[in-house]
């Protein structure tokens, strides 16, 4: 979503920019600028494209080239088919969020909460996970070939541990 505001913000930083640059152009025409670079033939197609109720809402992305950021919204997002690979999420809150068929392959997660994740149907295969807090996790039907906890196979784990337990579920030492 954008706004006039936004828009005008975004006007004025690139005449300051392409001022620092010796080249010295109007604020209506940074604004022409920017509404050719959205497909539009001038700001006042741009503005009204926008509409008026926009003129009071925040910028929410910005475009430099191929990237596009987002910057402080609560703005709900609805995504699909999209390519967001090299992206980066930054102090971000995507608590409740739904992710249905969705490519994480050396994705990073650092220094995040996923407490209450309910993870169905996923491939891990070739994932490190390290000082991980598992307090209270459940895993059930797993495939466990290859896994290690600390160095040590959970198949010989597993096994070990039935090994030890009576059709009761109580330990034989």
């Amino acid at each position: 979503m954008f706004s006039t505001l936004g828009i005008k913000s975004m006007a004025k930083a690139l005449r300051q920019a392409l001022s620092a640059r010796k080249v010295e152009l109007s604020h209506s025409d940074c604004l022409e600028l920017i509404a050719r670079q959205f497909g539009m033939k001038d700001w006042n197609e741009l503005a009204a494209a926008l509409g008026q109720k926009a003129a009071d809402k925040p910028l929410v992305f910005s475009i430099a080239g191929e990237e596009m950021k987002l910057h402080r919204t609560t703005e709900k997002l609805d995504v699909n088919d999209t390519d967001l690979s090299g992206s980066t999420f930054n102090d971000a809150n995507l608590s409740g969020s739904t992710f249905n068929q969705i490519n994480f392959s050396g994705a990073r997660f650092n220094d995040s909460n996923m407490s209450g994740w309910y993870v169905n149907d996923v491939n891990l295969s070739g994932s490190r996970f390290q000082n991980i807090n598992l307090s209270g996790v459940a895993f059930s039907k797993c495939r466990l070939t290859g896994a290690t906890l600390d160095g040590v196979p959970l198949e010989d784990i597993v096994e070990l541990y039935k090994g030890t337990r009576n059709s009761y579920g109580e330990s034989t030492a």
